[in-house]
């Protein structure tokens, strides 16, 4: 039976990687560390042979920052423009993912977990011309399957087997380079690295997790470091180390509330071959811009679905303390949900 679920996991994995034009959400104040995190503190690591997650993830951005301030985008133009040439800045952002995540265990101490994700993204833009006019537009919708991350977890302690009230978990994976990196608008020029579909690079992955259980209160907490490397169009996105402390509560039979505290540190990308980099003339075609420290509180309930092995969770995400490098766009707010079904 497990491996008969094996064998279609995989299959559903090639078939969809196979059937549509890769893409991958732009690294930003979550990238993988929300799904990876998620997909780690929830029920879907349960499975007796096989948990499935539907995650979905909507982001919406507008304000931006200037180091831990405020600015508008009228300023940011006022301040960088020069006569006779452009300046562009984004105004308002949204980023959708959806991600399939499959986790498979393979023995009684170690699993598998898969995670496929789609995107949507949509940018607005200011740009102030040559000729000093302000005008504002809308980038193309980029959007479509993302680099596939797959990543072993390991029950390095555990006091129970079942219902345990202490448990530590080690992970570690790989994100591939299954995303196009070299998408370009249609005139001709390479799109914003930030929005671009993939990173074309490599990456290790690195997790912690730490339960320990008070019935009917639950601690967790997550360490999460993604190394990224050098993609192989000349950009490499920073390292991202991530933390999450996370509270959850069984108010009723088959509901559960829980609180988390969400911590993120980027480091600067860089563009090795200047592919991406306009700094005179793009906010975010300028590495200067890029990297930073973010905390998040993000409430929470998940109902479970009485005698089945199926629940959905809700979340809300909002950002308590935001630093940026430079002047970037950051996250307002994010929605968070998923449908989650164990076999």
């Amino acid at each position: 039976m497990k491996r008969y679920f094996l064998i279609t996991l995989c299959g559903l994995f090639i078939s969809i990687a196979l059937g549509y034009n890769s893409t991958v959400l732009a690294f930003g104040e979550c990238g993988l560390s929300c799904c990876i995190g998620g997909a780690a503190t929830s029920g879907v690591t349960l499975a007796e042979h096989i948990g499935l997650s539907l995650q979905y993830e909507y982001s919406h951005m507008e304000t931006i920052k200037n180091g831990s301030s405020d600015i508008s985008p009228d300023e940011v133009i006022t301040n960088k423009w020069m006569m006779g040439s452009s300046y562009s800045v984004p105004t308002e952002m949204t980023m959708q993912k959806l991600s399939l995540i499959a986790a498979y265990p393979a023995t009684k101490r170690f699993q598998i977990l898969g995670i496929l994700p789609y995107i949507k993204n949509d940018m607005d833009m200011r740009m102030k011309n040559s000729m000093g006019m302000l005008m504002n537009h809308r980038m193309d919708t980029v959007s479509g399957l993302g680099d596939i991350t797959l990543m072993g977890l390991y029950t390095a302690y555990t006091d129970a087997p079942v219902r345990p009230t202490e448990r530590l978990t080690l992970g570690a994976g790989l994100k591939t380079p299954t995303g196009k990196n070299n998408e370009k608008t249609s005139t001709g020029s390479l799109i914003h690295a930030m929005m671009q579909p993939g990173t074309g690079s490599w990456d290790p992955l690195f997790l912690v997790n730490y339960m320990r259980a008070y019935y009917p209160l639950i601690l967790q907490a997550n360490l999460f470091y993604h190394l990224t490397t050098e993609g192989d169009e000349g950009y490499e996105v920073g390292n991202q180390l991530s933390y999450d402390l996370i509270a959850r509560y069984q108010a009723a039979n088959y509901v559960n509330i829980g609180v988390e505290l969400n911590g993120i540190h980027s480091a600067k990308d860089e563009d090795h071959d200047g592919k991406f980099s306009k700094p005179a003339t793009s906010m975010v075609d300028n590495t200067d811009n890029t990297g930073l420290d973010s905390i998040f509180i993000t409430p929470g309930v998940q109902f479970k679905i009485p005698g089945t092995g199926g629940s959905a969770d809700l979340k809300y995400q909002v950002p308590v303390y935001q630093k940026v490098n430079g002047i970037q766009q950051v996250t307002d707010w994010k929605v968070l949900t998923s449908i989650t079904w164990n076999f």
